[in-house]
């Protein structure tokens, strides 16, 4: 039995060798996937405006340079120059052992590392764990998810508890894409919650996802339609080139007894992407009012391909505004009352943004 366990291991151990150094996904013609890489954010990348990006002088200047003989390396090196001047979070470029995000101010990352990265930036200005040990009066947590895409890990997407004086309150890890159970976790919440007398709605620390399932949420505390966003698609024909406008809105829930709830919403700078379409949802509902910091600033949605030698890049092929066609790219939403949460505070047991938000629905 040993020998056969030493055996087993020798051939994991092989394999991850042959998975690590046998393929060879580079396949070199750097003009080839130089030209494929920029004909395809030319033609589907939405954000070069708002960005102030010229690509055509981009391509002028880096066609010069990339010749039969740049090698992998150079090629890798160019094209993380480009989407660092995007500044764009959606976007990387990513060859074997070797990713490039734009917009985080890192370096390129290997694949050890890749397994340890975390969208959120270490802004130590929230910790669910003081929230939970210091403010709810009991709690529970909700949907398991387990990521083998950054952040790596099993987390519990919802928390909710009781906070003093009868009030509810829900945090969100992430945006969940699992309809389903999404919609069912909220149900439970809104039921279990019933008898609240004001809701927080907790998006710190939120690194997005989808924002269609949890629209659900939004819909129990609006008394009307809502227009929240106007988004276009990137049409070919140049970086003015769009789809007709799509117009999103939330609903009511048929019934929903909390329409006219006072909610405090609660965002920082780690409130990213489908947290800030949330964000956007919430904010058209008069009886909501948002606390913390700015957000993000990372609207857009994705698309995700692949150049002629094997590496993958993902672009912004939308651009998504707020319902006065305001554009956040890059900028975030801001707090109706921003509150400065320091890490000093969070060692004390000390949350201001919960304070200030409770504060509010006291006095509501």
């Amino acid at each position: 039995m040993q020998r056969y366990r030493y055996h087993i291991l020798v051939f994991l151990l092989l394999l991850l060798a042959g998975l690590w150094f046998i393929p060879d996904r580079e396949k070199g013609e750097p003009v080839e996937n130089f030209e494929a890489f920029f004909r395809v954010f030319e033609e589907h990348y939405a954000l070069a405006e708002v960005k102030q990006v010229d690509w055509n002088r981009e391509y002028d200047y880096y066609s010069r340079i990339v010749t039969d003989s740049t090698s992998d390396d150079e090629l890798f090196a160019i094209f993380r120059e480009l989407l660092a001047r995007l500044d764009d979070k959606h976007c990387y470029i990513y060859r074997f052992n070797e990713i490039y995000f734009s917009g985080f101010g890192l370096p390129s990352l290997n694949y050890l590392e890749l397994l340890s990265f975390d969208f959120r930036v270490p802004a130590d200005d929230f910790s669910l764990d003081v929230v939970e040990d210091h403010y709810l009066v009991d709690y529970e947590k909700s949907l398991t998810v387990m990521s083998l895409l950054p952040p790596v890990g099993i987390r519990r997407v919802f928390t909710t508890g009781w906070l003093r004086d009868s009030l509810a309150y829900i945090h969100m890890t992430e945006m969940s894409p699992k309809t389903q159970a999404v919609h069912q976790a909220i149900g439970s919440f809104i039921e279990n919650y019933q008898d609240a007398n004001g809701f927080i709605v907790d998006l710190r620390d939120n690194i997005g996802g989808y924002s269609l399932p949890v629209k659900a949420l939004a819909g129990f505390f609006t008394d009307r339609k809502r227009l929240y966003a106007i988004s276009r698609q990137r049409a070919p024909g140049g970086i003015h080139s769009f789809t007709e406008p799509d117009y999103w809105e939330i609903h009511p829930q048929p019934g929903s007894p909390y329409a006219h709830q006072p909610v405090a919403l609660l965002v920082n700078e780690n409130t990213q992407s489908a947290a800030e379409l949330f964000t956007l949802m919430m904010k058209t509902i008069p009886t909501v009012k948002v606390f913390g910091d700015t957000t993000s600033g990372v609207f857009a949605d994705t698309r995700v391909g692949r150049l002629p030698n094997g590496w993958e890049y993902r672009l912004s092929v939308r651009k998504t505004n707020d319902w006065q066609d305001r554009s956040y790219e890059g900028i975030g939403i801001f707090p109706d009352t921003t509150v400065v949460c320091t890490a000093a505070d969070l060692e004390r047991g000390v949350d201001p943004v919960m304070e200030n938000a409770i504060h509010y629905l006291l006095n509501e």
